[in-house]
């Protein structure tokens, strides 16, 4: 009996495995949305809930502050998305929503527990966005042979491979936020494990590849994400090779300002492309939606004024997802995100001994600068914002305090 209930658990991980592997890398090879959408369902929706079911519903993982304050937000974006009046969709519609990203937590949290299996996840994926990345830059520039010029690059910023539908991000600050995620997790897969000459010098080729990707999209919140995240990571870790990396980005970023400082200057001068504009008007806004909210997924609209270089363009969000979290769901639910980002944060310094926990505060990181400016939703569907934001709060909420991981699942 046990060793059957043993071989059943380790069937689910696989399948789970399989499945967050297709919900990382799957938005790549996928060109319909309802596909990608079947596949998560079958491969790790499915097995989560059995998994879940059979483990008694795992309150072992549940029993920590960042798991409260989830709860406790998912709950009240159930009941503003069903009882306010400015709501899009239905109250099921939000239940749908947070169950499903209840269970993709549990997922990622519960792989986590399993570090080995999950890194070769891990790896695979990054394999798969690299290649991607890759491949987009050869088919843009070798074979439509785009222009490498700035002028053309910054009017034509990289969001598609341009081919068949294939890694087809569909807007260029998406496509810079998920590429960078991979950029991250290949850095602590450089720092963290052994190293080869071969490894080391396939994962540099690997890294060049994502890096001009989210060079080329001209996604300002992902380069700063990308190198806050970078940093942190390779400050937690503090062995030789994160110093040799770090001595060697400082190089390259010293050489990039030597080479490309008139671009610099420019984008300098485009500061906040506009949303200077939004953001005061959410300002303005402010006493109409502070304490409840203006409801679940509502637009922020907003048309640039005459006279502004954006003159008459239409937009329908705040271009912050802080701004626009507390746009939809009012001072509660941005006092609730904010609870449990800092949660989130303790408990991974908590648990910073583990490669892992360094991991997901870096991710973490890389998503609470990203959505400074960028990012207009964190619930909704399965989408490239899940990689971006879900993913790091799984692993840190699998990762587990030392006095701690000697407990099973069920917290016995």
């Amino acid at each position: 009996m046990f060793r059957f209930m043993g071989r059943l658990d380790g069937l689910l991980l696989g399948w789970m495995s399989i499945g967050l592997f297709v919900q990382l890398a799957g938005v790549l090879f996928n060109n319909d949305d309802s596909r990608y959408a079947t596949q998560l369902y079958l491969l790790l929706f499915l097995p989560a809930l059995l998994l879940l079911l059979k483990e008694r519903l795992a309150f072992g993982l549940w029993r920590q502050w960042p798991v409260y304050f989830f709860v406790v937000l998912a709950v009240w974006v159930v009941l503003v998305g069903g009882v306010h009046p400015g709501s899009e969709k239905s109250f099921w519609h939000w239940l749908k929503v947070v169950t499903l990203l209840g269970l993709y937590l549990y997922a990622v949290a519960r792989l986590a527990w399993q570090p080995q299996r999950f890194g070769w996840v891990l790896a695979g994926a990054v394999v798969v966005a690299a290649l991607f990345a890759w491949l987009t830059l050869y088919y843009q520039f070798g074979v439509l042979e785009r222009s490498l010029d700035y002028a053309v690059l910054r009017r034509q910023r990289l969001e598609t491979m341009g081919w068949n539908g294939l890694a087809d991000l569909q807007h260029p600050i998406v496509a810079g936020l998920y590429y960078g995620v991979f950029a991250v997790l290949l850095t602590w897969l450089f720092v963290h494990w052994r190293m080869s000459v071969g490894r080391a010098l396939l994962l540099a080729v690997a890294m060049l590849g994502l890096v001009a990707y989210v060079a080329f999209t001209f996604s300002r919140g992902a380069w700063f994400a990308l190198g806050a995240a970078g940093l942190l990571l390779l400050i937690m870790f503090s062995n030789r090779k994160a110093y040799g990396l770090l001595g060697l980005g400082l190089i390259l970023l010293l050489v990039a300002a030597y080479l490309f400082w008139p671009e610099m200057q420019l984008e300098r001068a485009r500061g906040v492309t506009g949303r200077n504009y939004i953001w005061s008007a959410w300002i303005e806004r402010f006493s109409s939606f502070w304490l409840w909210g203006s409801g679940a997924g509502a637009d922020f609209h907003f048309t640039f004024p005459t006279g502004s270089f954006l003159a008459g363009k239409q937009f329908i969000h705040a271009h912050s997802l802080y701004l626009q979290f507390w746009y939809q769901y009012g001072v509660v639910g941005i006092g609730l995100f904010a609870a449990l980002l800092l949660s989130l944060l303790w408990k991974g310094w908590q648990c910073r001994e583990q490669p892992l926990a360094r991991l997901g505060i870096a991710l973490l990181v890389f998503a609470m600068v990203a959505m400074v400016s960028d990012v207009y939703a964190v619930f909704h569907r399965p989408s490239p914002y899940w990689v971006v934001f879900w993913f790091p709060v799984g692993i840190l909420l699998g990762v587990r305090k030392p006095d701690s991981a000697a407990q099973t699942i069920r917290g016995q």
